[in-house]
């Protein structure tokens, strides 16, 4: 085990998108925050990105008490060996016990990178974080198949990403005034360039994390077009189960659980969907949950608010009937 009475202090990572920070950063700092008073230590960020702004302010207002700005035109788009170069060379300078990401595209890209170059634990997809201030570990609440699982890490930093798309109310302001640092960034040994960006459109449909109402698809829904019909008239969107995903029905853009996206619709009608634990973790906390199964003793009933025992395509069709009339 290394020596870890060196570590101390928390640090979550942001990334810049645009003129603001990425979609859940501020949940991210937020949760740090917590982490960190109950540790009694200090939270740090790291802000990557081009022409910042008054983004090192804003983080500042949020209980962040050391902001680390790395502003660059290297960083005006993503790219893994310049940001892992970054995040791994101020580690390295402030040795902080626990280093959190977001469960997202780039968290999950970047975060194995900086463990397996420390040699230390990730867990990966958290939906909960809580401390032992005695050992000052990190407890890591992940989805197990059905079951939640608490990881511990003996070695430092303890990294993890997490599933914060779906607390809204964790974000809080702080009236503490943090330190900005501005870092400069080595790349002098980086030989890694973009030579160019093809943007992939994303439709209303796919923006499922935004969307007020979800009706969302299993392996149990036999026609998935009259989903899709409700969700249009519900002025809502279609989501969907990993097995739905991996059988090429939907997109992965539609996929919810664990290893895809966290929403918190006001109203999420899950049609054939049994209620594994990895899809539960990502629509758990939506408003009104409606479950529609054949099997009345479906996990999803027992998180539902409402249940109709049948099939998902003929309760469907009886439900367009009646929002039709």
């Amino acid at each position: 085990m290394k020596n870890i009475d060196k570590y101390r202090g928390v640090l979550v990572f942001i990334k810049k998108e645009q003129d603001t920070f990425v979609k859940n950063n501020l949940g991210l700092i937020s949760l740090g925050r917590v982490i960190a008073d109950e540790l009694e230590t200090k939270l740090s960020a790291i802000l990557a990105g081009d022409s910042l702004g008054d983004l090192p302010d804003k983080l500042r207002s949020y209980g962040v008490d050391i902001v680390y700005t790395v502003d660059n035109p290297m960083l005006k788009r993503y790219s893994t060996f310049y940001y892992q170069k970054i995040v791994c060379d101020l580690l390295k300078e402030s040795n902080p016990e626990i280093v959190l990401f977001c469960s997202d595209d780039v968290g999950m890209d970047l975060a194995p990178r900086v463990a397996c170059e420390f040699q230390t634990g990730l867990s990966a997809h958290c939906m909960e974080l809580k401390t032992d201030k005695k050992s000052r570990q990190l407890l890591q609440i992940c989805p197990y198949f059905d079951h939640m699982a608490t990881i511990l890490t003996n070695t430092r930093p303890q990294i993890a990403t997490i599933q914060v798309g779906a607390k809204k109310d964790l974000i809080r302001k702080d009236n503490r005034k943090g330190k900005i640092i501005d870092v400069v960034p080595d790349f002098e040994n980086q030989n890694v360039k973009i030579l160019s960006v093809h943007k992939k459109e994303i439709s209303d449909q796919e923006k499922i994390e935004e969307a007020d109402v979800i009706v969302a698809v299993g392996r149990g829904m036999k026609n998935i077009q009259l989903a899709e019909e409700l969700a249009t008239t519900l002025s809502g969107v279609i989501g969907a189960t990993q097995a739905v995903t991996d059988a090429d029905l939907l997109s992965e853009s539609h996929m919810i659980g664990q290893t895809g996206k966290v929403v918190q619709p006001k109203l999420y009608i899950a049609c054939g969907i049994s209620g594994a634990g990895q899809h539960i973790v990502g629509m758990q906390d939506s408003g009104t949950i409606v479950a529609i199964n054949t099997d009345e003793n479906a996990p999803i009933f027992k998180i539902a608010d409402y249940g109709i025992v049948g099939d998902a395509s003929k309760v469907i069709s009886e439900i367009l009937k009646i929002l039709k009339n």
